[in-house]
């Protein structure tokens, strides 16, 4: 009858310690796995980019990186925040309204024509929303030179070189455009008076 009592404690403590090592394997198996699912130290630091747009001159156009993408940044100058106004009509989306979610709280109706926090400095991706190509700076108005698909009264801006998309010096898209959309601006803010992180 002892013999019987010893087995089964005997039993039990196998089972319990069993099981114990069962669920320390576990979780050396599941911890390892759920740790690989979350982005890496260098991936995160990737994801941000900090910029000095005071390293940018009047009237400069300068390219940085973002989350492997390039990004325009353009110093624009009284002259080319006078060419904002006065074409809507030539717009596809004038307001900035179709893509703009993501920079909601400081897109105010005043700045929804600059598409920029400080009006002087538009920060945007560099790629055209047809099918990616990287659009040319040309922040002077319409030239014929650029061929028959660029209107005369065009205000200057972007034109893509691959299938002839045109913006405006606001990156915003022009009517008659194989572009869909205006060029995407990305989250940003400003750390201090001219130094932003994007992303």
């Amino acid at each position: 009858m002892m013999t019987d009592q010893a087995d089964q404690s005997r039993r039990n403590f196998l089972y319990v310690a069993a099981g114990g090592m069962g669920a320390v394997a576990a979780g050396a198996t599941v911890v390892p796995f759920i740790g690989s699912m979350f982005p890496a130290a260098d991936t995160l630091a990737a994801a941000k980019t900090e910029f000095d747009v005071a390293t940018v001159e009047a009237g400069q156009l300068v390219v940085i990186q973002w989350q492997g993408k390039p990004v325009f940044v353009v110093n624009r100058t009284e002259e080319y925040l006078k060419e904002v106004d006065g074409h809507d009509a030539m717009l596809k989306d004038p307001n900035s309204e179709a893509i703009e979610a993501v920079t909601a709280e400081w897109m105010t109706p005043e700045n929804r024509k600059y598409r920029s926090i400080k009006p002087e400095y538009l920060i945007v991706v560099a790629s055209c929303t047809h099918l990616g190509c990287i659009p040319l700076f040309k922040p002077t108005a319409g030239r014929k030179e650029w061929g028959e698909s660029v209107p005369e009264d065009w205000p200057g801006g972007w034109h893509c070189p691959c299938h002839g998309s045109l913006y405006d010096i606001s990156a915003r898209v022009i009517n008659g455009s194989p572009a869909p959309h205006n060029l995407h601006v990305m989250p940003y803010k400003y750390l201090t008076d001219t130094k932003v992180v994007i992303g």
